[in-house]
């Protein structure tokens, strides 16, 4: 490959796997992603291991994320026994549903949360005094507060879902 674009795509793939680690995302996956993106064939996992210069484990445990992300897609390659991967090329579809599951995610663990609060705090059994019943009824107004907006996140994922 020529100089020029060798150095253009190992920049680019560079510069990927530090934007996507400073929202949280793993740096190395990001990388592994951009090859296949940049990538006008499939590759396989030898490929891969040669274009970045990592271990074959390595490489294997994050192209299985990506597939579970929908990022990436196993293919076939006629007269292969190897397996080879090609990226999906619609960003968009990739990010909103990495974006919709860690919504729901977090919707489903304050969810959680609030059931587990609300079951602790109602369990009075007369154990109570007027001054803690008074402090109950304040917890329960403000995490209904909080199951307000958690349902208001629900619903916006839902119309995202709808629209997109």
């Amino acid at each position: 490959m020529n100089k020029k674009l060798e150095l253009a795509q190992d920049r680019f793939i560079e510069k990927i796997g530090n934007m996507c680690s400073k929202f949280g995302l793993n740096h190395f996956m990001a990388q592994l992603y951009a090859v296949l993106y940049l990538s006008n064939k499939p590759m396989s996992l030898d490929d891969l291991v040669e274009h970045l210069k990592v271990s074959k484990g390595n490489v294997s445990i994050n192209i299985r994320e990506l597939e579970r992300w929908g990022a990436v897609r196993q293919i076939w390659v006629k007269g292969s026994r190897r397996d080879f991967y090609v990226a999906e090329e619609d960003i968009k579809k990739i990010i909103s549903e990495r974006v919709k599951s860690s919504i729901l995610k977090r919707i489903t663990e304050v969810s959680d949360m609030l059931a587990e609060f609300n079951e602790i705090v109602s369990s009075d059994d007369g154990e109570f005094t007027e001054e803690e019943k008074e402090i109950v009824k304040n917890y329960k107004n403000r995490l209904n507060k909080i199951e307000e907006l958690n349902k208001m996140a629900s619903m916006a994922v839902s119309f995202a879902n709808k629209i997109l």
